[in-house]
């Protein structure tokens, strides 16, 4: 399996855990729906921040791998 496919399918789990974690936090929680709601937004902006910056580990993960097709490709042309 490929390494960007790899980071894609942990960012699904990622995602898809944190969705279930938030649901089941909604139906357990202790606390009243005004602090419940607070928590949510939280949680879901730090999921966001996490998201961004996996995101970017992507990107810099494909254009590294670019870079040495590129490269591969210039070597092969000079043989």
């Amino acid at each position: 399996m490929s390494m960007l496919r790899q980071v894609l399918t942990m960012s699904a789990m990622v995602a898809s855990g944190m969705a279930v974690g938030a649901g089941l936090g909604m139906l357990l929680t202790p606390h009243s729906g005004r602090v419940t709601r607070g928590q949510i937004q939280v949680h879901v902006h730090k999921a966001q921040d996490e998201m961004t910056h996996m995101g970017g580990r992507v990107k810099q993960q494909v254009d590294t791998m670019l870079q040495k097709g590129k490269q591969a490709l210039t070597n092969h042309k000079k043989v």
